[in-house]
């Protein structure tokens, strides 16, 4: 939905900021230092499946897997799982500035849900339960809000590339720069203001898994109730707007044009759904 700037950190620099907050523990240092080059080997592999819309591939660790079992070289699920918890969030350990550095890049817009939520945590977009060497990958670490964290994603991982919501970071370009969102308006009786209902409606050019990818992504985070009604107030104000240019003599498409058209082209990007929906109120009202 939104885009994210890449973070201005390395993988190589989150380690080596991990590695300083682990000096008491000489076993996870020891270990850290000797699969450094692995461990960037597989976030340059995420990096690869990531842009080529294939993180799908990248096979899950049952959730019954036991937390003393390697995963990458002898570092365990226990251990990657406790460099994210202790090692990379704890407010006391020199990782937690690149932590609050990658919660800051979305600006207090959450990428998936285009900015209607703020941000609180990051969200492992492969969850670390089942993917823990992804633990403290910066590009696996999505600024979240609350909704999207705990009603949309939770620990869903994708099977399949039609199944995988939008990674913000390394997604084509085609899920933030093409329409992909649409609505409708529904006129409500007597003194009712109506409603806008929220639908996807992909390109017709994109591939079956490419649609697949974004009817999943906006079923997933609920998109079209939590849109409805964030618009369910702006709606009132507009039809008011619109109204009193009328009252006063001015044309119908004349006052649509007048206070619509300058939103759609402020709009922060061209999914957001104050943009969609005075499209539909343009080609509808």
């Amino acid at each position: 939905m939104i885009k994210l700037e890449l973070p201005k950190y390395t993988y190589q620099e989150i380690i080596q900021s991990c590695k300083d907050g682990v000096l008491r523990n000489s076993d996870l240092l020891q270990k850290l230092n000797i699969h450094t080059p692995e461990l960037l080997q597989t976030g340059a592999n995420y990096e690869y499946l990531a842009s080529n819309e294939s993180l799908y591939q990248i096979v899950p660790n049952s959730m019954q897997l036991l937390n003393d079992t390697p995963i990458l070289g002898e570092l365990t699920k226990y251990e990657f799982i406790k460099l994210y918890e202790y090692y990379f969030k704890d407010s006391k350990k020199p990782c937690r500035t690149i932590y609050n550095y990658l919660l800051s890049i979305a600006n207090e817009d959450c990428p998936f849900c285009g900015g209607i939520g703020r941000p609180k945590n990051l969200d492992h977009y492969l969850p670390k339960a089942h993917f823990p060497q992804y633990s403290i990958y910066q590009l696996n670490l999505v600024p979240i809000c609350r909704d999207c964290n705990f009603d949309g994603k939770g620990e869903r991982y994708a099977y399949s590339k039609g199944e995988q919501v939008i990674q913000p970071y390394k997604d084509h370009d085609r899920y933030f720069n093409q329409k992909w969102i649409e609505a409708t308006y529904i006129p409500g009786h007597s003194i009712e203001t109506g409603v806008i209902q929220y639908y996807v409606c992909p390109p017709e050019n994109w591939t079956i898994e490419q649609k697949q990818r974004v009817i999943n992504h906006f079923n997933a985070f609920e998109l079209n109730i939590r849109y409805s009604k964030e618009a369910s107030s702006r709606l009132v104000t507009i039809l008011a707007q619109i109204q009193n240019l009328v009252n006063i003599g001015i044309s119908n498409s004349e006052a649509k044009a007048f206070i619509l058209q300058p939103i759609i082209n402020s709009s922060q990007f061209i999914n957001h759904w104050e943009s969609v929906m005075c499209s539909a109120l343009l080609r509808e009202l």
